[in-house]
């Protein structure tokens, strides 16, 4: 085989699938985490994270757990685009206040989505939505809105950072009913860069958490929800990565801190 016919092939190849919706996850990784567990954590209470909400799918007889998603005041909520893209507000419903995504707390009705209007839904680049509540809550213990970042603000590699849901356990004996929280470090931007590379692009608009060995992440039913450090700021949202706690690839997040305006301009917050 001639090297011109097999750069053509190669070209060829490459055309079909930059074509493709998330076409880097589908090559190369888990599509960005929407249906169901924290890896390696351990079961808390909605008092210590109430600001962690379950983002819910409305089916004909029943609702499900979808995406995780953060509570930043009275009547918005912030999560991924990759959670609504496509979707219209009947179609979610919001549980807050609850340990449970099943059961307690209270479930409400959503009145607008706002997806960023940068987000790409085969980078996933700028995965943040916001969602607005049909109408305010009450905080209590249970209900509070998370810290919000500066503009551009930067937080060190190294720092330490709690992500919670109700995703994924990748072990039976760990029931996902229950919110869980894991510990993760933030990861190296270059490094990040590099070791996802091809997996999958990570921008600036995006910062990384895990273990170089493994065990610890985010995972499917996760997506959404917070990434908050140790004085409660919201660092990221969660958002893509290969597989779920694989030794070498970090969960990536979307950075808040680079989007704190446009949620200032959208939701007043």
């Amino acid at each position: 085989m001639s090297v011109k016919l097999v750069t053509f092939l190669l070209l060829q190849t490459a055309v079909a699938v930059l074509a493709g919706v998330r076409s880097f996850n589908e090559l190369f990784r888990q599509p960005p985490r929407i249906d169901g567990r924290i890896v390696g954590g351990q079961p808390i209470n909605i008092t210590d994270a109430p600001y962690q909400i379950s983002l819910q799918l409305v089916l004909p007889l029943s609702l499900i757990h979808d995406c995780g998603g953060s509570l930043i005041s009275k009547e918005w909520i912030l999560t991924a685009a990759h959670c609504t893209y496509g979707r219209k507000t009947n179609q979610l419903r919001v549980r807050l206040g609850s340990s449970e995504s099943k059961r307690n707390g209270q479930l409400l009705r959503i009145k607008k989505i706002v997806n960023h209007e940068k987000y790409n839904h085969v980078t996933t680049d700028y995965d943040f939505s916001l969602l607005q509540l049909q109408e305010p809550i009450e905080f209590d213990e249970t209900k509070q809105a998370v810290k919000l970042p500066k503009q551009g603000q930067e937080f060190k590699d190294g720092e330490m950072c709690y992500v919670s849901g109700w995703g994924k356990t990748l072990n039976p004996e760990e029931s996902s009913k229950w919110l869980r929280q894991v510990k993760v470090p933030l990861y190296n931007q270059k490094e990040c860069r590099k070791r996802n590379l091809l997996v999958g692009i990570v921008t600036d608009n995006m910062i990384c958490a895990g273990y170089m060995q493994g065990g610890k992440d985010a995972c499917q039913g996760d997506s959404g929800g917070p990434l908050v450090n140790g004085n409660g700021v919201l660092v990221g949202v969660v958002s893509w990565g290969r597989g779920c706690a694989l030794p070498n690839y970090p969960g990536v997040y979307s950075r808040v801190s680079y989007v704190r305006e446009w949620i200032r301009k959208h939701s007043g917050v």
